[in-house]
């Protein structure tokens, strides 16, 4: 497969997490297509569709390692092979809090703590497969500069093709574009309230999941999940092939807007 490949903690299809954030969203990135957003008081439908626009192009998820496309001589199935490997040596995280917070403008799922083990995994997934990214053009590099990068995040570019990870690195599940202050002290208690059913529990990163885009103007879409510790994953290739049959703590460094 060409386009754009991408490394994200999706939360089981069958969670209420993963339910909540869907339907927020507008979409189901595993299943591939919209569904019903639910009625925010005091917002337009229309307004609720814009401002996750962005997100649910993305789908629900937090960024591990951000999009990348397959560097010359790599293939899907290595990918495949790597990712599961990747998977069997890792251990779920677990006891993880979540709310709803604000970052640099956006709304998004937040840690309650902050976590190194999160660190280290979303470290661990750019590092383990960034031989498997395409360096950036010079006008790819360009375009990302224009958000003003610090020293550290240019550094961070220039080292893994994306200003936010390692040191930059903020776990979040983006909810909203960026938003006015007004508008956001509007819609953040209204996520807490729709959210509070799903992140009251404890929240465990128990897999890695592959996203894939088949051009930037396509939305990402769940390719395969690979759940920490298991034995025997689907291969790439048949989930692909059956997809396609049945239809489509904070500090003074940014926080990382959605990974375009």
């Amino acid at each position: 497969m060409s386009g754009r490949y991408a490394l994200y903690f999706a939360p089981r299809a069958d969670s209420v997490l993963a339910r909540t954030g869907a339907a927020w969203l507008g979409r189901d990135s595993a299943a591939d297509g919209p569904i019903p957003q639910p009625q925010i008081d005091g917002f337009a439908r229309s307004r609720v569709q814009e401002m996750t626009a962005t997100a649910r192009h993305y789908g629900f998820h937090a960024t591990l390692k951000p999009p990348f496309a397959l560097a010359d001589g790599f293939t899907a199935e290595a990918l495949d092979e790597a990712l599961a490997a990747f998977a069997r040596r890792s251990a779920p995280i677990t006891g993880l809090g979540l709310k709803v917070g604000e970052l640099d403008g956006f709304v998004a799922l937040v840690l309650t703590e902050d976590s190194p083990e999160v660190r280290n995994l979303a470290a661990n997934c750019v590092r383990a497969f960034d031989a498997f990214r395409r360096l950036p053009s010079a006008d790819e590099l360009q375009h990302r500069r224009r958000a003003h990068l610090s020293d550290l995040e240019d550094a961070l570019l220039r080292q893994w093709g994306y200003p936010y990870v390692m040191e930059a690195f903020r776990f979040h599940m983006t909810l909203t574009e960026r938003l006015s202050g007004e508008e956001r002290g509007r819609i953040v208690p209204a996520l807490r309230k729709l959210f509070g059913p799903a992140v009251t529990r404890n929240v465990a990163i128990d897999g890695l999941s592959l996203f894939h885009q088949e051009d930037r103007d396509t939305p990402f879409r769940l390719v395969q999940r690979y759940g920490f510790g298991e034995d025997e994953m689907r291969s790439i290739s048949r989930n692909v092939s059956t997809d396609r049959s049945s239809g489509p703590s904070l500090t003074s460094v940014k926080t990382s807007p959605p990974s375009t």
